[in-house]
């Protein structure tokens, strides 16, 4: 068998040594980042209405719309961290922005949350006085510190399964068999993940304090990053095809600047990039 894997590179951009790159050491190392991932977004997630109503007193209605708006925001970063990193970066550095981005917005939650000055002095609505709403400094660095997190969310969904599927060969029969079993474990830290915010890391929240809960998210989003740049020299990399998005919308643009262009006579004057092998297999039926 082949020691080499014909699709990958290690991180020098030589071809990728299956006896020394890969495998589930590496994938495990990547899975460490999901699972941080989860645990932060999810913890910020279930109490950011209850936040914004309780503390910064923001009408319930505003609330909602703020919170829905970022979890929102951040599955629609998705799809542009999964542009960028098909076209300039790649999954492994996508990732790694990614997660230092994500540590550092919920290391500014943490701060938000725990000086007085940044947020609304308390009150109690059931008397007469009325709430003070969150100024627009507060507002601010909330909202920053969350946009943060989000866009370090948006990067990491946009490459952490990709990456980790590189590090099986779908080439060879036995790591093709444990890329399946790459994905059941991945959902399961998915889920891990979630599990942990709603319940341990809502407990901090309510019975210790919010500044302690995102600062727990920023350590271990931290240590994982930690844990998966040890993993550089044992990744391999795939190389950078490009994403469908951009290829559709240069061939939309080239057909709108020649639509005016006459269709030429002879068949081989037209362009088609026909490879040798088809992806799906030929069929008389419907």
């Amino acid at each position: 068998m082949n020691s080499f894997v014909p699709d990958a590179v290690d991180h020098k951009g030589n071809h990728a040594d299956r006896t020394k790159t890969g495998g589930w050491l590496s994938a495990i190392q990547i899975l460490g980042i999901e699972i941080c991932e989860r645990f932060a977004t999810m913890a910020i997630i279930v109490n950011l209405v209850t936040y914004l109503v309780g503390t910064m007193h923001l009408p319930s209605a505003s609330a909602s719309n703020f919170a829905s708006t970022s979890g929102g925001t951040a599955y629609l970063l998705s799809l542009f961290g999964g542009i960028v990193a098909d076209s300039f970066l790649g999954r492994y550095w996508m990732i790694a922005i990614a997660a230092t981005i994500h540590a550092g917005g919920t290391c500014l939650l943490a701060i938000s949350t725990s000086f007085p000055n940044l947020r609304p002095p308390p009150c109690n609505p059931t008397l007469s006085n009325k709430c003070v709403e969150a100024n627009s400094l507060q507002m601010g660095i909330f909202t920053m510190a969350l946009y943060l997190t989000n866009i370090g969310v948006g990067g990491i969904k946009s490459s952490v399964a990709g990456l980790g599927t590189d590090q099986f060969d779908q080439n060879d029969d036995e790591e093709k068999a444990q890329m399946a079993h790459f994905f059941n474990r991945f959902y399961f830290v998915i889920s891990s993940g979630t599990l942990l915010a709603v319940t341990v890391l809502v407990y901090l929240q309510d019975q210790v304090g919010r500044s302690w809960a995102y600062g727990i998210c920023s350590a271990s989003m931290t240590l994982a990053f930690l844990v998966f740049l040890l993993g550089t020299k044992r990744y391999r990399y795939k190389q950078r095809l490009g994403t469908p998005i951009v290829q559709i919308l240069q061939v939309i643009a080239a057909a709108v600047k020649k639509r005016k262009v006459a269709y030429p006579s002879n068949d081989s004057a037209l362009y088609e990039d026909l490879s040798q092998e088809s992806r799906i297999y030929h069929t008389d039926k419907f």
